[in-house]
């Protein structure tokens, strides 16, 4: 019989106060910036009651305000939309590799279920990036396994991530705006995403830009869908998956 070495890592008490310490330094972070209060709120919510809150958040594409159309000041970062297998063969190979780091699916799977991978590029770095599924019925992963099915020309937006080193510059604002721009383009009438309520920076970024919160999503911890407030009155149908995600 061959014996299995097991690694155990002991932390020392030392190290476990300055994790604790850094923990709550975070929350009490989270708590001051704006919207942290709520946030807060719901992050006791699940922790005390192992209910995890998740917000439907949508973009009217006809009818963006003049603020959500006007973008502050930016770097100068390159926009690309990967659609096509001809896309990704032409970008630089370890581009597509963080962005696969980052995109749920790899960008491959994504291209072949039809959706684009957008992104901001600073030279050969990944600024931010998102997925965009123009399919009718879209399955995530987070907070469990959903299946979201769509209204008539609605597109959904998943997986945005930015950089740690590019945040508070605004890219993810501009990324956003770009995105809703190149929907439009493509006569899509509105955008939907789900946030988590925890998530005060894109919960601010995404109301800074016009987008209006249209449901709630209510899941336990062990990933039971709970509830789908208002969600299904403004077209969107939120089920339990039984499969695994195929597109974020």
């Amino acid at each position: 019989m061959t014996k299995q070495r097991i690694q155990v890592t002991i932390i020392s008490d030392t190290e476990l106060a300055i994790y604790n310490m850094n923990y709550l330094a975070d929350r009490i972070n989270l708590a001051l910036s704006h919207g942290g209060l709520s946030a807060t709120a719901f992050w006791l919510l699940k922790i005390l009651c192992r209910i995890k809150v998740h917000f439907l958040y949508a973009i009217d594409l006809a009818n963006r305000s003049a603020t959500s159309k006007t973008s502050t000041h930016h770097p100068d970062f390159d926009f690309i939309s990967l659609h096509t297998q001809h896309d990704i063969d032409s970008a630089p190979s370890a581009l597509i590799a963080q962005l696969n780091e980052q995109s749920g699916l790899s960008v491959n799977r994504l291209i072949e279920q039809g959706s684009t991978v957008y992104a901001l590029v600073d030279d050969s770095n990944i600024v931010s990036q998102l997925n965009i599924g123009w399919q009718p019925i879209i399955t995530v992963d987070s907070p469990t396994h959903l299946t979201f099915t769509l209204s008539p020309k609605d597109a959904f937006l998943g997986y945005l991530f930015t950089y740690p080193k590019y945040r508070g510059c605004g890219a993810a604002t501009k990324l956003v705006e770009k995105v809703c721009e190149d929907a439009a383009f493509r006569k899509y009438s509105r955008i939907v995403t789900h946030i988590r309520s925890t998530n005060a920076p894109s919960l601010n970024t995404f109301k800074k830009i016009g987008w209006k919160r249209i449901g709630w999503i209510l899941t336990s911890t062990n990933g039971r869908l709970l509830s789908t407030r208002s969600a299904k009155k403004m077209g969107v149908h939120i089920a339990k998956a039984n499969h695994p995600a195929i597109d974020g």
